[in-house]
């Protein structure tokens, strides 16, 4: 299983690699974001990348967040298609009813030469089982919003599966430990490095934790205004001192580096390696269950 970070920008990029040169990170670029750092990914620092993977930036579109058009993707892709590992459909409808709009794009862009992954919006209908007795593709996406409740992610997993085990599954925007290392989903993504720091916390897998799942999320200051009961104060955090080895050992880090100049930048470092680690975590659980890593 791979875990690719979404949407980074080529600072933390360079300056993960520069700190930790055996991680090599997956990325997953949207064409929706960063057009003027593109080039930059897909070819001068592409040496320090593992994978990428290409978000058509269809989810900015269903948002109102972007203006991207089929014709767009398709005359980008044609060009850069080929510096991705893989890339994904424009589909444009995220409701369980969509699937009509998503094949015709799909279909669209395999007329013009390209090789787009298809994205599953609807877990419970015939979708599955279209893309699954088409036997023309190798993967599938799961982006629907019924991803967000495990039975059903458990579901549309079993189901293709079922239908051809050999078929690779992406999960969007999926990060949960405890979901991955019972799945036998190839890859995922996450934005959750970017947005806990932007919120002014960290993630720390804490070895004293006696949770399956050993994550305690760190507030070190910010934009959140009062503390949930999910959340630990750096200041008050009963494994301080721990966190702080941890910190000052791998990043080089004190707790003003989190609180001053460049702080977010800082907690967006420590989250990476976070999510970095937690593919191996989740690997090496998937081991021990006896879970086809993909």
């Amino acid at each position: 299983m791979k875990t690719f970070h979404a949407s980074p920008s080529l600072r933390v990029v360079r300056r993960y690699h520069e700190l930790f040169p055996a991680d090599v990170l997956n990325v997953l670029l949207s064409l929706a974001f960063n057009e003027a750092e593109r080039e930059g990914f897909l070819v001068q620092y592409r040496n320090i990348i593992a994978e990428i993977i290409g978000d058509s930036g269809a989810w900015s579109v269903a948002m109102g967040k972007s203006t991207l058009t089929l014709e767009a993707v398709i005359n980008f892709l044609l060009l850069w298609g080929n510096k991705f590992d893989r890339y994904f459909n424009f589909d444009t409808d995220f409701s369980t009813r969509g699937f009509v709009n998503n094949i015709t794009n799909q279909l669209e862009m395999e007329k013009r030469g390209l090789v787009p992954i298809p994205v599953v919006h609807n877990f419970y209908n015939f979708e599955i089982d279209y893309y699954v007795r088409s036997r023309k593709y190798d993967w599938l996406a799961l982006g629907s919003s019924q991803s967000s409740n495990f039975r059903h992610l458990k579901h549309a997993v079993n189901r293709i599966k079922k239908g051809n085990p050999a078929i690779k599954i992406h999960w969007f925007g999926g990060s949960t430990y405890e979901w991955l290392i019972q799945l036998p989903i190839a890859s995922c993504d996450t934005t959750s490095w970017a947005k806990s720091g932007a919120y002014g916390i960290i993630k720390y897998w804490n070895p004293r934790n006696e949770e399956l799942d050993k994550t305690d999320y760190i507030y070190v200051g910010g934009r959140s205004s009062k503390l949930d009961s999910s959340l630990h104060h750096f200041v008050t955090y009963p494994f301080r001192k721990d966190l702080e080895e941890y910190l000052q050992v791998n990043f080089g880090f004190n707790y003003q580096d989190l609180c001053g100049y460049d702080d977010k930048f800082n907690m967006q470092l420590v989250n990476m390696k976070y999510y970095t680690d937690m593919e191996k975590r989740v690997n090496d659980e998937r081991l021990r269950r006896g879970i086809p890593l993909e």
